[in-house]
């Protein structure tokens, strides 16, 4: 076998009979060919082929990858960003960083992006776009022309469970959404935090509209800034006003505590009139007292625990719940200056069941976390279980099965622990028969209705006196799962129980959840006292 080696010529050679020939190797081109060089010098004259993975642009307009960005999800990011850009596990670990371990565990929900230099690194990998997250980033990125997102009402089919849903007047602009959580981007300092508190307190007796509820950009946004922002001075000493006392807070805080023993005997909308007073005095002393810094952190600790009772009073009283929740924003900003993170937990718990009343169940998953990450160093096993409990009820209400039990599993494995060397004040001792009523909650959300009024009933009988409105709760929810498996005589009696504690008590919770009872019983409806709101 012979072969015929390409006949070498001088490089530029002439054009001879045989045809034209490449600039480079001389050999014979084809007719086809109008380059001046062959097919393979072409090719190796051509720098190497970029290998690098590249995330495209058009993901960057999807409503979920934005919503999943705003909540600083960022395990729900790569998994979205994997499933819209046609991208493998292995090609977001290429160009974070991260290990590809890491990253599954990311999406699952183990593990979490908690540094920030973590979480740059993954957003520069990733060429997010800068007006999607709001952090310091190291090397220049573009931003997006704001998205139109589609309004969930436009389409005749229902949104997916645990959808969050945003208000008509505002699903039309990312960008109304990104000024909302640029809120929580101003300076995080004393004296803007009791200004912030100071105007969502005096909201609360103006008679004004107040804004819409806060949404899952807002609140993830305050919550991070809560987690992330440096320390800052809670002295005052060119206030207006007398000197306060060292011991004042405290005695403060005790009349705080008064107020909450009462709200779950009476209920707390008989008590929203005195709340509000008292937490203006101490916003009073706040904007004009002097004091060192240690008295002003206490006072500030105070201030977020008068306010976060001052907010559930106001919900309970009937009130919208928007004023009530930017009122606990405003004190998640004085809890910061608090210096103690078990205070900012409480009322970021509060925001939680906030988010969890408005249909927001994303948000009371995160909100939760948040505040268990945040006190995390502290031995307050209450306080955990506390936080769990309504994780777990943000889980159940997006159906998430899994997540919701192990949650609630862990709670009531804390709750047997009892109480720790550093739980919070404000916390109320927490008893098997509210972790049952927790559980029960779940399950009815979940579907499991036989198990949920197995449960609900035990909390019922757990929950002792003084316990009037979550024992009612329990019964109304007791009743609901009793319709829901077509036992009306049960659910009747149950229900009229629940109705009983109703009117003896003011609470705009356990109404809620007795109303629809008595639309769907005729009998317990003529058993409803004059004095019970319809609305």
């Amino acid at each position: 076998m012979t072969t015929t080696a390409k006949s070498p010529a001088p490089v530029g050679g002439p054009v001879t009979a045989q045809g034209r020939r490449c600039a480079r190797c001389g050999c014979v081109l084809s007719a086809y060919n109008t380059d001046e060089t062959c097919g393979a010098c072409t090719r190796a004259a051509l720098p190497p082929a970029d290998e690098t993975p590249r995330v495209p642009a058009r993901v960057w307009s999807d409503p979920e990858i934005r919503e999943a960005l705003a909540a600083w999800n960022f395990g729900q990011v790569s998994r979205l960003v994997r499933q819209r850009g046609s991208i493998r596990q292995e090609d977001v670990a290429q160009l974070t960083g991260l290990s590809q371990g890491f990253l599954s565990m990311l999406e699952s929900g183990a593990r979490r992006l908690t540094s920030i230099d973590r979480i740059v690194d993954f957003l520069d990998g990733l060429a997010v776009p800068a007006d999607l997250v709001r952090v310091p980033r190291r090397r220049p990125v573009p931003r997006t022309a704001p998205a139109a997102v589609a309004p969930r009402s436009a389409s005749l089919a229902p949104p997916p469970r645990g959808t969050v849903s945003l208000p008509a007047q505002r699903t039309s602009s990312v960008t109304e959404l990104d000024s909302r959580r640029s809120d929580a981007e101003s300076p995080w300092t004393a004296g803007h935090a009791v200004a912030a508190l100071a105007d969502a307190a005096a909201a609360l007796t103006s008679g004004v509209a107040c804004a819409a509820v806060p949404r899952l950009p807002e609140l993830t946004g305050h919550a991070h800034r809560w987690a992330g922002a440096g320390p800052c001075d809670a002295a005052r000493r060119d206030g207006a006003g007398a000197e306060v006392a060292p011991g004042l807070p405290e005695r403060l805080r005790a009349t705080t505590d008064v107020l909450r023993g009462m709200d779950d005997e009476h209920g707390g909308g008989s008590l929203a009139p005195a709340a509000t007073a008292h937490l203006g005095v101490v916003v009073g002393l706040l904007r004009g007292g002097s004091y060192d810094a240690d008295t002003g952190r206490e006072l500030a600790a105070t201030a977020a625990d008068a306010a976060r009772l001052a907010a559930w009073f106001q919900v309970e009283s009937g009130r919208p719940v928007a004023a009530s929740m930017r009122l606990l924003l405003a004190a998640l900003r004085v809890a910061h200056v608090a210096d103690d993170a078990r205070v900012g937990a409480g009322v970021l718990l509060g925001l939680a069941v906030g988010a969890c009343r408005t249909g927001q169940p994303v948000a009371t998953v995160d909100l939760a976390r948040a505040a268990r990450e945040g006190t995390r160093e502290y031995d307050a096993p209450a306080l955990h279980a506390a936080l769990l409990t309504w994780e777990a009820r943000g889980h159940a209400r997006l159906g998430r099965r899994r997540e919701a039990l192990r949650a609630m599993g862990l709670a009531a494995e804390l709750c047997v622990r009892g109480r720790g060397t550093e739980e919070p004040q404000w916390l109320l001792p927490l008893g098997e028969g509210d972790i049952q009523a927790q559980a029960g909650s779940c399950h009815l959300d979940l579907g499991d209705h036989r198990e949920a009024a197995t449960l609900l009933d035990l909390a019922a009988e757990r929950l002792g006196s003084g316990r009037s409105r979550a024992r009612g709760l329990a019964l109304a929810r007791s009743a609901q799962a009793r319709l829901r498996l077509g036992d009306p005589q049960g659910a009747y009696e149950t229900a009229g129980q629940a109705l009983e504690i109703a009117a003896r008590i003011r609470s705009a919770s356990l109404e809620e959840q007795v109303r629809p009872l008595t639309e769907a019983l005729p009998r317990l409806a003529q058993r409803r006292p004059p004095g019970l709101a319809d609305a």
